[in-house]
């Protein structure tokens, strides 16, 4: 039966559960031992309740650092190769074990020209002539093609003008200086000015014949009067031109190579075969040595001042792989196909640029180059 209890505020009712739980109480505060006044000796000992136990054991705050123990090599746990680590190990210029296949074509000129016509339609760069057109009107049809073609070939190039003018005038008003891009935009531009007017006369005077220059002298076309058939065929023609003086003047590249092993350079007047180094650089190999040597000298130093831009953009971090694969046929490199991805690319272009960043006492970059071009010919 519940329980009423007066309080300051009114009455409460108390359950038999909370009555029992306040007789409970009640009897622990009776059961309760109070000390004792004749304690034996040894109780002394005994701590009394709810005192903190000292510990006179010396805690050092501030411990010395501890001194690690020798380690040996045998008990450094082995790691397993990371990517990083593989990629490493083709750190150095691409090594070929064959030498090219010569490119063999069964085709005559008129059949390449009327191949590299057809392969444009397709790409939709030139309209292709009507189904039922007859013999006549399909030859003047393309002829009529190609001419709007190489017109606008050259209005791109006046184009091309005004854009390298907007460039260079933003550089000297104190704007932004020109990128890697804009400066081999710019070259670019200058060298289809040099074509320019030659080009003109064979489209004015034989138009007809400009096919047959891009398959004999292809150094003669602007690069935007160029058809998607003949630029790669002229791609590919001198890839297989550098390969072949890879192989064909392996003792040249050898012999630059043991010149400059103590140096660590080679001097442009050292060089025996100049006209080896032009093949393999990709620049043309006919005249005297005098002008060899001027080709060289101005090559390699304008590849000096692509390195120093490469560098800063991030060693070509952000190149694509024909980006790539140019910068390093410009610097006499043949990509292998085995090792053809962006990635591989970008490592032997970082090769070529860490070696070229290192400046021995006495060298230029045209002699540091120099010794370069010997490794990578050598293939060693």
């Amino acid at each position: 039966m519940p329980l009423l209890i007066p309080g300051r505020n009114g009455s409460a009712f108390l359950l038999p559960r909370h009555r029992f739980a306040n007789q409970a109480t009640h009897f622990r505060l009776l059961s309760t031992v109070t000390s004792s006044t004749n304690s034996k000796p040894t109780d002394s000992k005994i701590p009394p309740l709810n005192t903190p136990i000292r510990n006179n054991k010396k805690i050092e705050l501030k411990p010395s650092p501890v001194k690690p123990t020798a380690l040996s090599l045998d008990s450094i746990p082995p790691q397993l190769p990371s990517q990083n680590a593989s990629k490493k190990l083709h750190y150095h210029p691409p090594c070929h074990r064959h030498p090219p296949k010569p490119v063999e074509t069964s085709l005559s000129a008129v059949a390449l020209a009327k191949q590299d016509i057809a392969s444009a339609s397709e790409l939709g760069v030139l309209e292709p002539p009507p189904k039922d057109a007859t013999s006549f009107k399909r030859f003047t049809h393309q002829a009529f093609q190609l001419l709007k073609f190489y017109f606008r070939g050259l209005k791109a190039i006046n184009t091309h003008r005004k854009q390298v003018s907007a460039i260079r005038s933003r550089a000297k008003s104190g704007g932004a200086l020109p990128s890697r891009a804009e400066l081999r935009f710019i070259n670019t531009y200058t060298q289809d000015a040099l074509k320019l007017l030659p080009f003109m006369v064979i489209v004015l005077i034989a138009e007809e014949l400009i096919p047959f220059v891009a398959l004999y002298v292809p150094r003669m076309l602007p690069s935007t009067c160029v058809l998607p058939g003949q630029r790669d065929r002229i791609a590919s023609k001198a890839r297989n031109s550098q390969l072949t003086a890879l192989f064909t003047h392996r003792d040249v590249f050898e012999e630059i190579r043991r010149l400059g092993k103590k140096s660590g350079f080679v001097p442009l007047h050292n060089l025996g075969n100049q006209s080896a180094v032009c093949s393999l650089l990709g620049l043309p190999a006919w005249g005297p040595s005098q002008l060899h040597a001027w080709r060289i000298r101005r090559h390699l130093n304008n590849i000096s001042s692509d390195d120093e831009m490469l560098r800063k953009e991030g060693h070509g971090r952000h190149l694509t792989a024909i980006e790539l694969e140019e910068a390093l046929l410009e610097r006499g490199m043949i990509p292998v196909p085995e090792r053809s991805l962006a990635e591989d690319l970008r490592a032997q272009l970082n090769w070529w640029l860490d070696t070229a960043q290192v400046s021995p006492e006495g060298s230029d970059p045209v002699s540091r180059r120099l010794l370069m071009i010997g490794l990578i010919g050598s293939q060693k």
